[in-house]
Parts: structure tokens; sequence; C-alpha cells
């Protein structure tokens, strides 16, 4: 299990939230989703267990909605892709997502991305990764709002830069963080503004 990101409160110190991750066996065919959301959910369970003292937890799932942890005080979130299992628990609501980059068609980034991201992926030298920067912010995002593909990706829009901006009436309410692991994947993190924290990787 390795830490990507860790986030202690400015005053107390006290952990706020952390970003694991835990590489997945390259078998040769196509990984099962089924196998990739079990290694997450163990990587859950052992970051719950090491850093947060909880060894037995439920997750509860409505629908088609945002899986939420039972617990008082803990949130949880988790993304899986080829290769890659990432699992984020904290103290706030959470958002992560991970992708190793790949090519898409036009059709998709047409119905994801905003006239402005288009010109900014089209323009990049490495066109699979720079979508991969968008496409992981926007699900990290609709993850932490709990509303996921619903949302309508095409209404995030992002400007990546020296920093992430958020061009969107909810952008004052989260912060973002972008974090390459390797050169094999992009995980992106969404999680509530407000508080004082120091982020260390």
């Amino acid at each position: 299990m390795e830490i990507l990101l860790s986030a202690y409160e400015k005053t107390t110190h006290q952990l706020m939230f952390r970003v694991y991750a835990e590489p997945l066996p390259d078998t040769g065919r196509r990984q099962s989703h089924r196998a990739a959301h079990f290694a997450a959910l163990d990587l859950l369970g052992a970051a719950l267990a090491e850093d947060f003292g909880v060894y037995h937890a439920v997750i509860r799932r409505s629908g088609l909605g945002k899986p939420q942890l039972i617990h008082d005080f803990l949130h949880m979130n988790l993304s899986h892709c080829r290769g890659l299992a990432v699992a984020a628990a904290g103290r706030m609501p959470l958002g992560v997502d991970a992708e190793a980059p790949r090519s898409v068609p036009d059709s998709l980034l047409e119905k994801v991305c905003t006239p402005a991201e288009i010109a900014a992926i089209r323009a990049d030298e490495d066109k699979n990764r720079a979508f991969s920067r968008f496409w992981t912010l926007k699900e990290a995002y609709a993850k932490w709002d709990g509303r996921g593909l619903a949302i309508g990706f095409a209404s995030l829009g992002f400007t990546l830069s020296d920093e992430i901006i958020f061009h969107h009436p909810a952008a004052a309410a989260v912060r973002f963080v972008q974090l390459p692991y390797s050169d094999s994947h992009i995980v992106s993190l969404c999680y509530p503004s407000g508080s004082a924290l120091c982020l260390t990787t």
C-alpha cells in the first residue's frame, strides 16, 4: 500500500484524509472489473485499519448513488483502472479517480469536454495524457458530488496551468489535487474547501 497524499489540519496536525494506491498485476489479459473492485476494497480496508483504527466497516450504496461508509465521521471513495487501484479515506467527503492514459475518439471528446478543453488537448503533444487529466478531474468532482455521470461532464470546465482552475458555480466549495502515479497513471482528488490543510506527498 502506497500513500500518494496526506492532509493534516494545520493547527491540530490531525490527519484529515489520505489517498492510497496499489498497483494491480498485469495478467496479460483484460483485467476483471470485479477483481479490480475487490482490490480497491482491500486497499480501503487496510487504510482504514492502519490510519483510522477502523477494523470493521460497512459500505452502503443507494441505487446508483455514491457509495458511503457507514461511520460517524469517516468518508471514503474508490477508483480502479488498468493496472491501479486507488482509495481515499478521511474525515470529509472525497472524490477520487484514476486513469491510465488511452486514446479516445473525437466523439467522446466532444461529449465530455468544453471547447477550451478540446483545444488544450489537441494542442498537447501527449493528447492521451492531457485527456486523462481533464477526465479524472471531472470524475473526481462527480464522485464528490455524488451524482456521477448524470452530472453532464461537458458542464464541468477546467483550465490546467500552474494550478487547477474549476469553471463551475460550485468552484468555491471544492479543491482539487492531481497526482501523477509514476508515468503510467493520473490520479485526481476532489475535497471540500474551507479547511486549513497541510498537504504532503
